[in-house]
């Protein structure tokens, strides 16, 4: 895994329609990129991006990890006093779908798309269908990492905003594990049944 996004096609206006209907979608905070597909220009509403660990594939995750990206140092209480097969002890009782290891490092919606009721977790539950299908455990790091380095200082906003998007996370059947570390284990049901819950939720809008 390395990025994902949940993308609109914005199609070129033939009619008073289907320009109305672009004018809605070209909100402050929606990036613009021409489709890679060739056909028109496409909005991108939500991007993930993570890696995913083969625990019986990497020799050293630590090396692995420290490879990638300074932001991934925030996993490593996965594998602290590792098991048998690399993963924490605490964890390892729960590999019974396989051995891939899901990272999310960073997600972000667009400001526009966001508040509107479950949108964005909505968002995230099938783009995490498609690349944590067979995932025995997947992690995240919920903090805000949108707010200005000159409002960093800003405590009270920061523990406000970090809140918030914990609270989205443990929606989706994400627990804390340790050290600011959720995982969320697949093969359970509590994440199906919230993304169930949601696409009930939304189905009763269309």
């Amino acid at each position: 895994m390395a990025l994902c996004r949940a993308v609109l096609p914005l199609w070129e206006p033939d009619d008073e329609e289907t320009e109305a209907d672009n004018a809605r979608l070209l909100v402050p905070g929606v990036s613009l990129a021409q489709s890679p597909h060739g056909e028109g220009q496409e909005l991108t509403i939500l991007s993930m991006s993570g890696l995913t660990v083969d625990l019986w594939r990497v020799g050293s995750i630590y090396v692995s990890l420290d490879a990638r990206d300074a932001d991934y140092a925030h996993f490593m209480p996965l594998f602290e006093e590792a098991g048998e097969i690399g993963l924490h002890p605490d964890l390892e009782e729960g590999l019974v779908s396989g051995d891939q290891i899901v990272i999310i490092d960073r997600v972000r919606i667009a400001p526009a798309w966001r508040g509107l009721g479950g949108v964005g977790r909505l968002l995230i539950g099938r783009l995490l269908r498609w690349v944590a299908g067979q995932a025995a455990l997947v992690a995240t790091h919920p903090y805000p990492i949108d707010i200005p380095v000159s409002e960093r200082d800003d405590t009270e906003r920061e523990a406000r905003e970090e809140a918030v998007i914990q609270r989205t996370w443990q929606s989706l059947g994400f627990e804390p594990f340790r050290e600011d570390v959720w995982v969320m284990q697949p093969y359970l049901s509590t994440h199906d049944e919230a993304v169930g819950r949601l696409e009930t939720a939304f189905a009763s809008y269309l």
